[in-house]
């Protein structure tokens, strides 16, 4: 080729390549005449894909809460727009297919711009209600703590749901939802709030719902398809265009080109080769030598090609051969043993594959990293990287590691800014917080807060100062328990001398501050407990003793040290007592028990002692400790005690502990003599009244002077017992007849009978006493007293003051009134009750003023009972509290239908018993029936029994007080049966007097009762209060309460009690004028 070119001349060849270079210029002008509008149009393309990539982009932005400015938007769809313009002219000149897909594409665009707005839109609206949920859940943080948590929970659900819109997601945020709205709270406030936060998490969900399903319409829209389409469309019409002859002839003056240019660069560079091949050759050699790794380089047949010296002084013993003739096998061979292959990981392995990298360690103890990798003619290259030092840093680190993985200390690693690094194992251990749970934080989250903020800065200072710091920290483990830890901080630096990180070497001294402290509390106890204590040697030589033992023996430390307990010894205990204390001492190595010593001054005293061996290495006791109490006050105390616990402390009496152990006795004894006992059963008549009118005071002491009276009736060998409040027992022993017994009754009954002066005062009582007597009527101690108490209680029912023998029949009467109580409870239930009211009349009126509501029992068995058997009943078993409260509200809903009815000005008064208010009956049920039933509290009279204002006067006031501040007012029933007094009336909120029926039933004949009427009156009238005269049954007990000034009238005279049917017709009638409307 070169002969060739040189006949031809250089000129020629010059020229040729001039002519060949000119026709392709002018061929490449006449194609890029032809290819201009396919580049400008492919451009076009390119940018409407990235145009179209950056809305794609942006939709997912906005859908994703990330884009909340459009303007990036704004100018992506004017671009789009732009660029429509500049394409659309361009395809005019193309084929229909090319227009269509265009066409096609565009109408895409259109619906993802049209559905990008509708995204916006839904995206502001779920962005802004989920940025103000947590605003609006903090409102219930305080107020509703536990239910705080659920709504975070709930919202942490609903962010999930945005982030992956799973319709599992949106079922458990619809379940959570569900849940919460069953809940209700009692506060309307935190009710409304939480209403509103789960409004707006429903509408979030719903919103993030439409918005998912807007994002799946946009990306269901197959623009990049339509793309794909018009690029393929376009390139094909593209190729269509250029025809054969054209790809022929640029093909052929491309290869005209190419040949023309091989030829010109052949003659430029032939005679340039061999000089660039040597020089060439020996840059390589320069360069390999220059390595600081081995290099080696084998050719197919493993003959050693290339080296440097780095190899040789890499593997020593190959100075010794050839290294001309030198080959890959001789070289393993010379290795031997020498040389161990091991994987990165640092295991053993027997072939080297010829591509990779692996380890070789030398027998001298050189390491290093080798890489073998074929060439393309199928030789080897062999890189060698010496890294023992590496290798021995790791070594030291592995070490270091170790030290800090196994030490007993923990080690924590912070940054300067005191954020935890690093923890050691032994840190876990002893905080309870995990590597991952401490890494990460400020140390400060083991603060048990024991330590001052001015502790910490001063540590702080000394540390960024560069100086260690040591000191104790007072930290809280992760369970709460707290620990102590003593502390090395060290600052860490580079080599740049910059304190890089801070290291705390840490050790639990726990267990050796609370030895410490225990020491320390021992001490304590040692000097300041109230128990002496006495430190003995193995031969039992005093050591040491306390201020107590001091303070109790009157001996001082000087005076006993080195001397034996003997000198305590009082010589109540036998020789045979202290063998026993000390052989229970060696061989249990602890005794304790009561003992008796003497003081210094000779006084002997019982003291409570413990003795404790302390033994040494080999279980022999070479010292003792004894620990005592002066016990004189014990023992004084159980003497007290034992008083206290079998008599009453008020009277001196035995109580019941001491009547039951007499009682089990003395029928033991009349069992065995064959005798009789009796027992009487007391209990005081009106001693209640007595003590709520004039107080406890003087209850107590009346208690006291009834004791004393009672047992001057006794004999010595009877016994009288306090069975509790006013209630006493009597056991008579050896009884031969029951008139003895009786005897003793009437003897007893009188002495009570007799007028009691108290603090200037006379006061009467008197006693109802129940009899039963052994074995006659019973042959045990529990039913002994069960009969007398039956007894009393038929005393009682007999009117008082006397007494009764048990009989069988009062058993009987027992269970009747059990079954009654049984019934009653179920007499609302069964609407056995009925209200039945009676009226009371203004008689200068001529008017029926109000009605009072008195209560019916209609019993299936036994008839209509009187409210005289079951009130008291009722009372007695709580029954009152349901009934009292069914009453009024009963009552209080038939006032409003009389009203209704055109009854408008008639008013109700209702019975309250002292009992209700004991069982909690409240104003608040009062206000809450009155709301129920529509009724003004000035329709309504609540009457109280004269007594309730001489019980517990404080708590009735504030208790009467209530009912009077709903509006409602209160009245005095049965005045003049008490002992109230005008101060008492006074004191009181009431506003009417009722007159009892048993001053009226004499009036006007009985110069007494008419009297105390006018009395009554002139009272009421001073207080200015109503009055009403209750059991008016003729016209001549009218007109004198009527002429006396007595405002109200009730009794048969005017009406019966009668059924609310049956007064509706009764005030509809012309009996009276009733104030109808």
């Amino acid at each position: 080729m070169i002969k060739f070119l040189r006949s031809i001349g250089i000129r020629r060849a010059a020229l040729l390549i001039g002519l060949s270079l000119a026709f392709a210029l002018l061929l490449g002008l006449f194609w890029d005449d032809e290819s201009s509008e396919y580049a400008e149009i492919s451009h076009n393309m390119l940018q409407l894909k990235k145009l179209d990539a950056r809305l794609d982009r942006d939709m997912l932005r906005i859908a994703s809460f990330l884009m909340v400015q459009y303007d990036p938007l704004v100018m992506t769809t004017n671009n789009l727009r732009e660029m429509k313009d500049k394409i659309d002219p361009l395809i005019d000149q193309h084929d229909q297919q090319l227009k269509d897909l265009f066409s096609t594409y565009w109408q895409g665009v259109d619906e993802k711009l049209s559905l990008l707005e509708k995204i916006k839109f839904q995206a502001a609206l779920v962005r802004n209600g989920i940025h103000y949920l947590p605003i609006i859940a903090d409102e219930l943080k305080e107020s509703e703590p536990r239910l705080y948590e659920d709504i975070l929970v709930l919202i942490n659900q609903l962010y999930t749901y945005h982030l992956f819109s799973a319709d599992s997601q949106f079922n458990e945020v619809k379940r959570s939802l569900e849940q919460l709205k069953q809940q209700k709270l009692e506060v309307t406030e935190s009710q409304s709030l939480l209403d509103q936060v789960l409004f707006h998490i429903d509408s979030d969900l719903h919103g993030l719902a439409k918005l998912g399903l807007l994002k799946r319409r946009y990306l269901a829209i197959p623009s990049q398809h339509n793309f794909e389409a018009i690029h393929i469309r376009h390139e094909a019409n593209r190729i269509a265009e250029t025809s054969t002859k054209r790809q022929m002839i640029m093909l052929l003056m491309v290869v005209v080109f190419i040949l023309l240019l091989g030829l010109w660069q052949l003659i430029r560079s032939l005679h340039n080769a061999h000089q660039e091949v040597n020089r060439a050759w020996y840059r390589l050699h320069d360069a390999v030598n220059n390595l600081s790794e081995a290099f080696a380089l084998f050719d197919a047949d493993g003959r050693l090609v290339l080296f440097n010296r780095c190899f040789e002084e890499f593997y020593p013993w190959l100075k010794e051969r050839d290294m001309e003739s030198l080959t890959l096998k001789k070289m393993q061979t010379a290795a031997g043993s020498r040389v161990k292959n091991l994987n990165l990981e640092g295991d053993a392995i027997l072939d080297v594959s010829p591509q990779g990298q692996y380890l070789e360690k030398l027998d001298s103890g050189a390491w290093y990293l080798s890489s073998n990798n074929r060439t393309t003619e199928g030789g080897l290259v062999c890189v060698r990287s010496d890294i023992t030092e590496s290798k021995k840093a790791e070594s030291d680190l592995r070490k270091l590691g170790r030290v800090l993985e196994q030490s007993p200390a923990s080690v924590i690693i912070t940054n300067t800014e005191g954020i935890i690094e690093y923890v050691n194992p032994r840190f876990e251990k002893v905080s309870g917080y995990t590597a991952a749970e401490a890494i990460g934080q400020n140390p400060r989250f083991l603060k048990s807060g024991d330590k001052t903020k001015q502790e910490y800065n001063e540590m702080w200072s000394s540390l960024l100062a560069g100086k260690e710091w040591r000191g104790m920290f007072h930290n809280k483990r992760k369970d709460g328990s707290i620990y102590w830890e003593s502390a090395s901080i060290s600052p860490l630096r580079d080599e740049r001398d910059k304190i890089t990180n801070f290291i705390a070497v840490k050790e639990d001294v726990t267990a050796q501050k609370r030895a410490e402290d225990q020491l320390r509390m021992n001490a304590t106890v040692f000097d300041t407990t109230a128990e002496g204590i006495m430190v003995t040697d193995d031969e039992n030589r005093i050591k040491t003793v306390n201020p107590a033992f001091t303070r109790i023996t009157g001996y001082s430390q000087e005076e006993v040290l080195g001397r034996t307990p003997n000198i305590l010894s009082s010589g109540r205990h036998s020789k045979s007592f202290y063998e026993d204390l000390w052989e229970s001492v060696l061989q249990q190595g602890y005794w304790s028990g009561e003992i008796w010593n003497r003081r210094k001054d000779g006084s002997v005293f019982p003291e409570w002692l413990s003795i404790s061996a302390i033994k040494g290495e080999h279980g022999i006791a070479k010292e003792f400790v004894a620990v005592f109490s002066d016990i004189t006050k014990h023992k004084e105390n159980e003497e007290q005690i034992r008083y206290q616990a079998n008599y009453d402390a008020l009277t001196g009496l035995p109580n019941r502990s001491l009547l039951s152990d007499r009682l089990n006795q003395a029928i033991a004894a009349a069992h065995r003599e064959n005798w009789m006992l009796a027992v009487l059963f007391i209990d005081l008549d009106h001693f209640k009244v007595v003590n709520d009118t004039f107080g406890h005071v003087v209850g107590d002491e009346l208690l006291q002077l009834v004791s004393a009276r009672i047992k001057a009736c006794l004999r010595e060998s009877d016994t009288v017992a306090r069975f509790g409040g006013d209630e006493f027992i009597i056991l008579l022993q050896d009884v031969t007849e029951m008139d003895s017994v009786a005897n003793v009754a009437t003897n007893i009954i009188d002495h009570i009978t007799r007028v009691f002066s108290l603090y200037g005062r006379e006061i009467y009582i008197g006693a109802s006493i129940g009899i039963t007597v052994y074995p006659d009527d019973a042959v045990n101690a529990d039913s002994l007293l069960r009969n007398a108490d039956m007894a009393m209680y038929q005393a009682k029912e007999r009117g008082r003051n006397t007494y009764q023998f048990f009989t069988a029949s009062m058993q009987q009467h027992t269970l009747e009134r059990r079954q009654l109580e049984l019934d009653l409870r179920q007499a609302i239930k069964r609407d056995e009750l009925e209200i039945y009211y009676q009226p009371v009349i203004n008689p200068t009126q001529n008017k029926v003023v109000s009605v009072e509501a008195l209560l019916r029992w209609h019993h299936p068995h036994r008839g209509t009972v009187s409210p005289a058997i079951f009130i008291p009943v009722a009372e007695d078993s709580g029954q009152i509290g349901p009934i009292g409260e069914w009453v009024l509200k009963r009552s209080c809903q038939q006032l409003k239908q009389w009203h209704n009815a055109g009854f408008s000005d008639l008013k109700l008064a209702v019975n309250l018993s002292s009992r209700q208010r004991e069982l909690g009956l409240e104003a608040s049920f009062l206000l809450g029936v009155l709301a129920e039933t529509d009724l003004s509290s000035d329709y309504l009279t609540l009457e109280i029994t004269e007594s309730l204002l001489m019980r517990d006067t404080d708590e009735a006031m504030a208790w009467l007080s209530d009912f009077k501040a709903l509006g409602v007012s209160l009245s005095v029933d049965d005045f003049g049966t008490g002992y109230s007094s005008l101060s008492y009336l006074k004191r009181f909120p009431v506003d009417t007097m009722k007159i009892d029926r048993s001053f009226v039933s004499d009036l006007p004949y009985d110069v007494e009762d008419v009297t105390l009427v006018r009395t009554i009156v002139a009272m009421a009238q001073s207080l200015n209060l109503s009055l009403i005269a209750e059991g008016v049954e003729t016209r001549e007990q009218a007109e004198f309460l009527v002429d006396t000034g007595c405002d109200n009238l009730q009794g048969f005279y005017y009406a019966k009690p009668m059924s609310a049917k049956e007064l509706t017709h009764w005030l509809g009638s012309d009996v009276l004028e009733t104030g109808t409307t």
